[in-house]
């Protein structure tokens, strides 16, 4: 882990051409396993990062599906450069680690653990950016995961992790609307966990007809996911049969 730390900081020291990057300053906020990245965070005055690094993985993981998430993941937040509730300044930190802005605030997971309850403008403000998102051609596709959505420190809603992300430009219109409808899915579920007031009839309808669209749907657990999973078993085999 030591080693991991100091590749970071010799990166980050090489990448923003600055001396003063302390390794004291860097934390690990999530231990991913497998092919799962290993957040950071590198916060020292006016500098406030998540670093996202996938060097951990297996050599065959790290050099296909960790470079590929990692350079997915900055090419999402670039396209949404701009876009209210989304975090910027990404940028490459060597071949399989992306870096961007921190996100300050408490996820929405740890709000409803709490029992709190957040007003109905926040779940407004949220939907509102993520028809945002949409008209830039992109849809979340993990929005039902409440960890993914954080109350900043102003009270406004964020999205975060977008290893599951799609574009949709070239898609066609009636499947688009489905991905799209996900999302939206996912605000309403959220707005029903974890708001003061209960949505109204209409999208409480919307979530129902969509949770029952959902178990049929084919691309349940999302295609990215299951994808990642067939490639850990696949490589799981591999290393079993080398070892035996």
């Amino acid at each position: 882990m030591v080693r991991l730390n100091n590749y970071i900081i010799k990166l980050l020291k090489n990448k923003l051409n600055s001396t003063e990057i302390d390794g004291n300053n860097l934390s690990l906020l999530n231990k991913g396993k497998f092919a799962n990245a290993y957040v950071f965070r590198y916060s020292q005055g006016n500098t406030d990062l998540t670093i996202k690094d996938f060097t951990h993985c297996p050599w065959p993981v790290r050099i296909t599906l960790g470079r590929f998430m990692a350079k997915m993941e900055y090419n999402t937040i670039k396209l949404l450069e701009g876009t209210p509730g989304v975090a910027s300044e990404a940028f490459l930190l060597g071949k399989y680690s992306v870096v961007f802005s921190y996100v300050r605030g408490t996820p929405l997971s740890e709000i409803q653990k709490k029992d709190i309850k957040l007003p109905k403008e926040f779940f407004i403000e949220l939907e509102k950016r993520v028809r945002e998102m949409h008209k830039r051609d992109l849809v979340h596709l993990d929005l039902r995961n409440l960890g993914n959505i954080i109350k900043g420190e102003d009270g406004n809603p964020y999205i975060i992790d977008f290893q599951s992300s799609l574009v949709t430009k070239y898609l066609p219109k009636k499947f688009r609307k489905i991905l799209e409808d996900s999302d939206i899915s996912g605000v309403y579920k959220c707005w029903k966990l974890v708001c003061s007031e209960k949505p109204d009839s209409e999208k409480e309808k919307f979530l129902e007809d969509f949770n029952k669209l959902r178990k049929i749907w084919i691309f349940r657990g999302y295609p990215l996911h299951r994808a990642m999973r067939k490639i850990k078993r696949k490589i799981k085999r591999k290393i079993n049969k080398t070892s035996k």
